[in-house]
Formats: C-alpha cells, structure tokens, sequence
C-alpha cells in the first residue's frame, strides 16, 4: 500500500520535467531516495543518479546505520560529478570544473549510458555546488539546469537541502522553484515522513501529501 502511495506521485512525473526535492537537514532524504529506488525497481523502470560530491556514499552510509539492505541500491548507475568514494555501480566521471562551465562533457556520459526507456534520475548534492562556486559559475549551472527542461529521455530529481539554500543563497532556491516543472517537499516530524506537491506540471498530483512512517519504507 505505501508503494502504491508513493507512486501515486513517481510515476505521473512526465518525461522531460526537472523536479526540485526540497529537503530539511534532518529529514533524512536518503530514506526518499531508498524507496524511490525500490519502487522504479520493482517496477522495472531504469534508474540512473547523479552523485555530487560523494553525496550518494554519504546517502549509503546511513542507510546502512539505519539497517536497510543496500545491495540492490549498489548496483544502481552512477554517474560521479567531483568526488571520489567510488560506491555504486559507477559508469562515468565528470571534474567538478567541467561541470560548473557547461554539461557538455557530462552530456556525452549521459548519452553513451541512458537506456531507450524514460529514466528516473535523481541528483544528489547539487546544493553543495551552489554554496561552493564564485557566482558567475552558479549562474551559468542553473542556465544549464534549465536547459534540461523538456528532455524527454528522462525525468530529473534534483535533491536540495532547503535549510543550507535558505541561509547562503535564498534567491537562487526561488530561482530554481521557478524553474523546475514541479516542487516537492520531504519532511519528517514526530516519526513521520511526508512528500508534498507543491508545484506540478500535471494537475493530477498538484497538493498530494503522502504520510510514512520507516517501517513502511523499510518494507518491515
């Protein structure tokens, strides 16, 4: 039933959108991640993460702290952008340098490894590079981001903390909703979990609010 709660969302994302997933500090997005996986899986539907700055290793590691099974998570595809904990089936590397300037170079990644079916993409850490880079350079990778909107060989799921966006560069997180097709919101309170919609390009999930709890994503 709590996969069918979550799909209800997932799958009526459209090929071509960019997704913001705003998180807070403590609501522990990699479980999102976990059960977005497990779901696509499960589905069949092919999945392909952009890891930032280790930021999937860091995702892994807590997940194995909370004890869930991240064997099947491993073999996920990974293309790494800056880093360099090698985790997960890791099929291509983009220098953080290349990537502040244009995608060109990831682009070329992407396309040599992108299956012929829509694909699931989320893309973890990419706050880390907005709070990192001079601003000439941010500017030029929301240009970019932006310019993603509309490939229809995928749908994209930028991961952003929301609390270190607020506090180092706010107007860029109001620049960004306004870009994205649609905006979630994951949050976790007294033992709950919740994804909101608060923004879509399809009216069918406009203001869905979906309530978990961890053993209903753990599958226990």
């Amino acid at each position: 039933m709590v996969g069918h709660g979550i799909d209800s969302i997932l799958f009526k994302l459209r090929p071509g959108e960019t997704v913001l997933v705003e998180y807070s500090s403590v609501s522990s997005p990699e479980l999102l991640l976990y059960l977005m996986c497990r779901r696509c899986m499960e589905r069949g539907r092919p999945i392909l993460i952009d890891d930032i700055s280790d930021t999937f290793a860091e995702y892994v590691v807590r997940l194995d702290l909370m004890g869930l099974n991240t064997d099947d998570l491993l073999k996920v595809p990974v293309i790494k952008i800056g880093g360099n904990r090698e985790v997960g089936n890791v099929l291509g590397k983009v220098g953080v340098d290349k990537y502040s300037l244009d995608f060109k170079y990831y682009e070329k990644i992407y396309e040599k490894v992108v299956p012929k079916e829509v694909i699931c993409n989320p893309v973890l850490g990419i706050y880390k590079l907005f709070v990192a880079l001079e601003r000439q350079e941010v500017i030029r990778l929301v240009r970019n981001i932006s310019m993603f909107v509309g490939k229809k060989s995928r749908f994209a799921l930028y991961f952003i903390n929301r609390d270190v966006m607020e506090k180092k560069v706010p107007e860029l997180l109001d620049l960004l909703e306004e870009t994205a097709s649609t905006v979630l919101q994951w949050n976790a309170d007294k033992g709950k979990y919740r994804l909101r919609t608060l923004k879509a390009a399809n009216d069918e999930i406009m203001g869905s609010n979906i309530s978990l709890r961890f053993r209903d994503i753990a599958g226990i």
